[in-house]
C-alpha cells in the first residue's frame, strides 16, 4: 500500500509570474519527501487556446479607443469646375502658398502625392511648446536597447484638441548604432505653462528597465512657439466602442470590428440635404451624406471647423498638407512645406442662385475611406486592415453605378520640380485613412498581432503662409508623416497586371495618356495592398512536436542533449506531445513524465518553479501560450513496514 498526495501548480493561483508558462507556485502546506518516496508529474494542461484553436479569448470586455487621420491622393482629378454663373473654368483645388511662375499654374495637374487633412490656426498663446527631442538614460552597463515603444501623452495646441499619445518606436539597437548622445527626434506641439510643456511619460519604469533604459528626459529640448505664427495640426477623428467578453474566431472578431468601423450612420443620421436639421433621437442633429469618423466631406469638415471655431472664439481653416516625403532633384526636402485647400466659397456659392441652397452643392467631395474594416484572410490565416477609398473605373455607362476599383496612369506636368513635390508613383486610391491611436495596446499587439502601424505627425517643417516668400514662420509650424503602403496605409496593389488593358484589341498595347487633353488610362484592379497582422491564426502546423516542462528546484533529473546543443537539463520533469491538443488545451496525462525516486536525507517541498519551454529551451512565444496553465505533481509515499 502507498499514500498519494496531488500538488496543484496552477499559474492562475501563483503570485510570481514571469510570463505565461513561467511561474512559481508556493504550496499552502509544505510536504516532506523521504527515502523511497516517488515524485512525478501526474498531468499537464497547457493553455494553447489562441494558437491551436485559432480562438481569441477576451476574459473581460475590451474598450476600443482609436483615432483616425484622413488624406487624399492629389492626382489629376477634380482640379477644376465650371461655374453656373459665368460658365468659366475655376480652380477647385487651390494652392495659396504657391504663385505663378514659381508654383503651380492652371495647367498643372496634381502631383499624385498624399496630402493629409489638417486644420490651421494662428497661435494666439504664449504657452505653446514644441517638444523637439528626448534623451535616453541607459542603465549601467547596457550596450543594447531592446525593442520598445515609449509613449508620451500631451494636449495638442489646436482648437478642439483632446489628450493625444505620441509613440516613439525603437527597434533592437546595439551600441554602435546609438544616435549621438542617445537623443531621438520627437517633434510634437503641446500646450503648457510658463515652465514648459505639459507632457506625461506613459511607459512604466518596469518596461523601460526591461529595454535597458533607466530614464527618459525631454525638458531640455522644449521650445516655446512664437505668437502670431500660423500652426498646422493634423486633424484626428475619434472612434470608441466595446467588444464584449468571450471567445471569438478571428473571422467573428473581424466582423464585429468592421461593423463598428464602417457603419455610415455611426455618428448620426445621414441625408442628401446638407445641414438639414431633423428631429432625431437623441436630440436634433445635423445630417450629411456620411456620419462616420473614417469618411467625411470637404464641406462637412469645413462646417465642423467653423462651428468649433465659433465655440472657442478662434479662427480655423481647412488645409491639406504635403506631409509625405519629397526630396527635390537638388536634395532639398520639401515635405510639409506646402498646403492646398478647396474653393469653399465657390463650392457653396454655385448653389446660392435663387436662395437657400448654400449647403447642397454637387461639387462637394469625400475625404477618407469607404473600404474600411478588418478581414480574416483564410489563405494566410492572418487579419488584414483595409483603410482606403478606391479609384473607380470602367463603368458601362454614366449612371449605371457599376464602376469597379482600379488604378490610373496619370499624366503629370510640372515645370518646377524644385518647388513642389512631384512623385512618380501612380495613384493607388482616391483617398484614405490611417490610425493615429489604437488602444488598448495589449489587445492590438498581443491578441491581434498589429504592432507600430499608427502614424505620427512630426512638427519639423515650415509651411509658408499665406504665400511663398511672405510671412514665413520663424519656427517649425508644420509636420511630416512617414506613410507607406501595406505598413500604415492601404490601396490598390500595383502588380504587373495593372498595366495591361483588358481589351480584345488593346491588351498588347501599353497604356498612354495625353497631358494636353487631360486624358488618362484607367484599368480595373481588384488586388489590395492591405496591412497584415504579424500573428498567424488557426495554424495547425506546429514548428516543433513537443514542449519541455521544467519543475524545480527540489528534485532533479538529467536530460542530456546532442553534442554541441547545450540542451542539458537537470530539472525537466515532463515532455508534452503537441499532438494531444483538444478544446484549446494541450495536455499530457503522465505519459511524458519522468519519474523521480528520492534518496538521502528528507527534504521539504514548499515551492515549485514551472517553466514551459520550446525544445531548444527558449521561452514559448506569448502568442502561443496563454495563462490557464496547470501542472499536477504526484507524491507517492510507500507504506512503511512496522
Amino acid at each position: 500500500m502507498s499514500e498519494t498526495t496531488i500538488l496543484e501548480l496552477r499559474q492562475k493561483n501563483s503570485t510570481d509570474i514571469e510570463r505565461n508558462g513561467i511561474y512559481t507556485t508556493n504550496l499552502e502546506t509544505p510536504i516532506q519527501i523521504e527515502e523511497g518516496d516517488q515524485v512525478n508529474v501526474k498531468a499537464i494542461y497547457l493553455d494553447t487556446s489562441e494558437s491551436s484553436a485559432g480562438l481569441i479569448s477576451l476574459e473581460d470586455p475590451v474598450d476600443i479607443d482609436m483615432e483616425i487621420a484622413l488624406y487624399i491622393q492629389n492626382y489629376n482629378y477634380d482640379q477644376k469646375y465650371t461655374t453656373n454663373i459665368t460658365n468659366t473654368q475655376e480652380e477647385l483645388r487651390q494652392y495659396p502658398n504657391l504663385t505663378t511662375p514659381s508654383g503651380r499654374t492652371p495647367a498643372d495637374r496634381g502631383d499624385n502625392a498624399i496630402w493629409w487633412l489638417a486644420q490651421h490656426q494662428e497661435n494666439n498663446s504664449d504657452l505653446v511648446w514644441g517638444v523637439l527631442k528626448c534623451k535616453l538614460i541607459l542603465l549601467p552597463g547596457v550596450t543594447e536597447i531592446k525593442k520598445i515603444t515609449i509613449q508620451f501623452k500631451y494636449l495638442p495646441t489646436g482648437a478642439g484638441g483632446v489628450p493625444t499619445i505620441f509613440p516613439l518606436n525603437l527597434p533592437n539597437t546595439k551600441q554602435d548604432k546609438f544616435p549621438p548622445g542617445l537623443v531621438y527626434d520627437l517633434g510634437f506641439l503641446a500646450s503648457g505653462d510658463g515652465d514648459g510643456a505639459n507632457v506625461i511619460l506613459l511607459t512604466i519604469p518596469e518596461d523601460l528597465f526591461a529595454a535597458g533604459i533607466g530614464a527618459v528626459e525631454w525638458e531640455q529640448y522644449e521650445e516655446i512657439k512664437d505668437r502670431g505664427d500660423t500652426i498646422f495640426n493634423l486633424q484626428r477623428f475619434p472612434l470608441k466602442f466595446t467588444i464584449p467578453s468571450g471567445d471569438y474566431t478571428p473571422g467573428e472578431l473581424a466582423d464585429i470590428m468592421t461593423i463598428e468601423m464602417s457603419n455610415i450612420e455611426k455618428l448620426g443620421n445621414v441625408d442628401d440635404l446638407y445641414d438639414n436639421k431633423a428631429a432625431t433621437t437623441p436630440s436634433t442633429k445635423t445630417q450629411w451624406p456620411a456620419m462616420n469618423p473614417f469618411l467625411t466631406t470637404i464641406l462637412k469638415n469645413d462646417r465642423d471647423l467653423q462651428l468649433l471655431a465659433a465655440s472657442e472664439g478662434v479662427s480655423l481653416g481647412q488645409a491639406f498638407v504635403n506631409a509625405t516625403d519629397y526630396v527635390t532633384p537638388s536634395g532639398a526636402n520639401l515635405s510639409g512645406t506646402f498646403y492646398m485647400s478647396y474653393n469653399i466659397t465657390g463650392m457653396k456659392g454655385e448653389f446660392d442662385i435663387g436662395g437657400g441652397g448654400t449647403f447642397n452643392p454637387s461639387l462637394d467631395k469625400y475625404i477618407g475611406g469607404n473600404q474600411v474594416g478588418l478581414i480574416f484572410n483564410q489563405s494566410t490565416n492572418k487579419l488584414e486592415f483595409n483603410l482606403h477609398f478606391p479609384i473607380y473605373v470602367n463603368p458601362s455607362a454614366v449612371g449605371n453605378n457599376d464602376a469597379v476599383p482600379g488604378v490610373l496612369y496619370n499624366a503629370i506636368e510640372n515645370d518646377a520640380p524644385e518647388f513642389i513635390a512631384v512623385p512618380t508613383q501612380m495613384p493607388l486610391r482616391y483617398s484614405g485613412a490611417a490610425f493615429t491611436k489604437l488602444e488598448p495596446a495589449d489587445f492590438w499587439e498581443r491578441k491581434l498581432g498589429f504592432e507600430n502601424f499608427c502614424i505620427a505627425e512630426v512638427h519639423n517643417a515650415k509651411c509658408h503662409y499665406p504665400t511663398a516668400g511672405d510671412n514665413i514662420p520663424n519656427q517649425n509650424n508644420s509636420f511630416t508623416i512617414q506613410a507607406a503602403d501595406g505598413v500604415n496605409i492601404t490601396g490598390a496593389f500595383p502588380s504587373l497586371d495593372v498595366g495591361v488593358i483588358k481589351s480584345g484589341t488593346k491588351y498588347s498595347t501599353p497604356p498612354t495618356a495625353d497631358i494636353e487633353t487631360d486624358s488618362v488610362t484607367s484599368i480595373s484592379n481588384p488586388a489590395i495592398w492591405s496591412i497584415n497582422s504579424t500573428k498567424t491564426f488557426n495554424n495547425s502546423v506546429a514548428a516543433e512536436g513537443y514542449f519541455l516542462v521544467d519543475v524545480s528546484p527540489n528534485f532533479n533529473q538529467n536530460l542530456i542533449g546532442g553534442a554541441g546543443s547545450g540542451q542539458n537539463s537537470k530539472s525537466t520533469q515532463s515532455i508534452v506531445n503537441r499532438y494531444y491538443t483538444q478544446n484549446s488545451f494541450t495536455s499530457d496525462q503522465g505519459a511524458g513524465s519522468i519519474n523521480y525516486t528520492h534518496t538521502g536525507a528528507p527534504e521539504m517541498l514548499s515551492n515549485f518553479q514551472v517553466r514551459v519551454l520550446n525544445p531548444d529551451r527558449s521561452a514559448v512565444d506569448p502568442t502561443i501560450l496563454q495563462d490557464k496553465n496547470t501542472v499536477f505533481v504526484e507524491v507517492i509515499k510507500p507504506k512503511k513496514e512496522n
